[in-house]
């Protein structure tokens, strides 16, 4: 097992339990635009032109048999006051610091992460190409790359489509991303690669609730 740098970044992470009688969670959950809004407002104003960059925010809808809940990853933690009225019914807090720390070549884990698998397509005339969604084994196969980069070799994977993120960054401007929930279990390969990529994120759309790596200690 290959020895690795304590992390020396705090990584907070926010559990919202959300409200499924509210109006704002309503809408949140059908526009992903609104969500990432009020989401960028449990965080000060004063974090320069990229927020989301600043504190490393991510995020990911959950649904359960329960309800729906939402957790948001960040590097400065949440301000839940600033949340719309009514929005949770309860909101946990963990400190990733530990686990990040805890994390080791060689060492196993279990992974879940939404992500927008893509390829680039040539367009007439060269440049650059143009990205399309992919599925299928082209869609593992980009989590293969992705997870090769962030430090990880796969055991098991399960790839399960998930709602496409809809939302609109203007009236002109639609947003819609496919959606895909890559599981399993993997192997680390590369600590800091890991690290870098939990709190970084991977992929497109890290804005609308993609690209958000969770890792847990695998247990047999």
């Amino acid at each position: 097992m290959t020895t690795s740098t304590a992390s020396t970044q705090t990584v907070h992470l926010a559990r919202l339990h959300l409200q499924a009688r509210s109006r704002d969670v309503h809408r949140d959950l059908k526009d992903a635009s609104r969500l990432h809004t009020t989401i960028q407002a449990l965080f000060p104003d004063a974090l320069g032109a990229a927020p989301r960059t600043a504190t490393n925010t991510l995020y990911r809808i959950e649904r359960e048999q329960t309800g729906a809940q939402l957790l948001i990853q960040s590097t400065l933690p949440i301000n839940r006051n600033a949340l719309p009225s009514g929005y949770t019914s309860q909101v946990e807090y963990r400190d990733l610091t530990p686990l990040l720390n805890w994390v080791a070549g060689g060492r196993v884990v279990r992974f879940r992460i939404d992500g927008n698998p893509i390829k680039s397509v040539p367009v007439p005339g060269g440049g650059r190409g143009r990205r399309v969604p992919v599925s299928g084994e082209e869609a593992l196969a980009w989590w293969e790359r992705q997870a090769a980069r962030a430090g990880l070799t796969n055991e098991l994977v399960l790839d399960l489509p998930q709602p496409d993120v809809l939302g609109s960054r203007s009236e002109a401007k639609r947003i819609r991303l496919r959606a895909i929930r890559f599981e399993g279990v993997a192997t680390v390969t590369d600590p800091e690669a890991l690290r870098a990529a939990i709190i970084t994120g991977i992929g497109q759309g890290r804005a609308y609730g993609l690209g958000l790596l969770s890792i847990a200690p695998y247990r047999t």
